[in-house]
């Protein structure tokens, strides 16, 4: 039983999200969860090693699982967010392997949100009777689910997308998206009202300045950072930036080197502030602590057990630093038991995830939260 519990578990990290299905059954105590290791195989080995444990993912049956089995079907369109599905398959894994209980995931790939994709997949959850569903669509994939009428016991929840950003909501729909209206409303208590503002030109640099711009009622500066062959002089030499209350609504990478260039021209900003959107270790490395001075960033995850996020790290899942990632924990602990344990801190109320922003400075060892 262990060595099948080693290939499945081992199937899950290397073909988390491709466009097969895997479904897996597990039952594990705490000690067996501490002393597997993942193999690792050259690229010579894997394709082999491939075929083995999907074979052996193959022949779980529906009639070999017992009736207390936790089943969740995820839905996900791979051509729009690959890289957030693998994570969230990680993750759910991770959380049911620490709840040390017996759990058959299935995947549903629709590739893209085309209405055609996304309901030949519906159907195929329908057909399998799955009640609890995670759906990893944004708001385009999310209009198309809206049209289906889902069994009243169903529940769907949406880790991308928040409550407040969408004209049609049901009750049976669980939205988990954090909410940069709150966090860019917070930030602005350390704004002296002189505000000037970066943006990225790409989908969610609009939408941060779309949220800004109606949360603003003074806005000084709108300046766009382009992808590439910035003029990072035209975009901070200028005298509104003194004691002003700058907001960095763009990339890491951008971000980081923003920070210099306003240090490197000597502007003496009263505050620079930034949401979810550069809460990440990677701006530490990227810059240096006199770039940082005045830097505040609003973060909405909060602190979950220890011993999970060790599991949760071996699976390759960070949530301390991705909201994704963590939003995706709340809805499998939302759906396998209500979180009556209160695992999560993270309240839901209504249908809806409730996230609290938090102030953080960027220290030289990471964030550390003002008080």
């Amino acid at each position: 039983m262990r060595q099948i519990v080693l290939i499945l578990i081992s199937i899950f990290l290397f073909f988390g999200c491709t466009q097969k299905q895997q479904v897996i059954e597990i039952k594990k105590d705490e000690q067996d969860i501490a002393k597997t290791q993942i193999p690792k195989t050259d690229k010579a080995d894997e394709e082999s090693f491939s075929q083995e444990v999907i074979n052996e993912v193959k022949a779980i049956k529906d009639e070999d699982l017992d009736d207390g089995v936790f089943k969740l079907a995820i839905i996900y369109p791979s051509k729009i967010v690959g890289k957030y599905a693998n994570n969230t398959v990680n993750t759910i894994t991770g959380y049911l392997l620490f709840k040390n209980e017996k759990f058959k995931i299935e995947t549903f790939d629709t590739i893209d949100e085309t209405p055609t994709s996304i309901e030949e997949k519906i159907k195929e959850i329908e057909t399998k009777n799955y009640s609890k569903i995670i759906a990893l669509f944004t708001e385009t994939g999310y209009d198309k689910m809206t049209s289906f009428s889902f069994d009243s016991k169903t529940k769907v929840y949406f880790p991308l997308l928040n409550k407040d950003n969408l004209f049609l909501t049901k009750e049976n729909f669980i939205y988990g998206g954090i909410s940069y209206k709150r966090q860019i409303e917070l930030l602005q208590t350390m704004s002296n009202n002189k505000n000037v503002m970066y943006f990225q030109n790409n989908y969610l640099g609009n939408k941060l300045k779309t949220i800004y711009e109606n949360s603003v009622p003074s806005i000084e500066i709108i300046k766009e950072v382009s992808g590439s062959n910035n003029d990072y002089k035209a975009l901070v030499d200028n005298e509104k930036l003194e004691e002003a209350s700058i907001m960095l609504n763009t990339s890491i990478i951008k971000t980081s080197i923003l920070l210099s260039q306003i240090r490197g021209f000597q502007k003496q900003p009263s505050v620079i502030l930034s949401t979810q959107l550069n809460y990440n270790p990677l701006l530490i490395s990227l810059t240096q602590a006199e770039d940082r001075i005045n830097f505040i960033i609003a973060n909405s995850i909060d602190k979950t057990d220890e011993k999970l996020e060790d599991i949760l790290d071996s699976f390759d899942s960070e949530i301390v630093y991705d909201w994704v990632n963590y939003s995706s924990l709340i809805g499998v602990n939302l759906l396998f038991n209500n979180n009556k344990d209160e695992l999560i801190k993270t309240k839901i109320e209504g249908n809806k995830v409730y996230y609290e922003p938090k102030l953080y400075n960027a220290t030289e060892y990471g964030f550390q939260k003002i008080k």
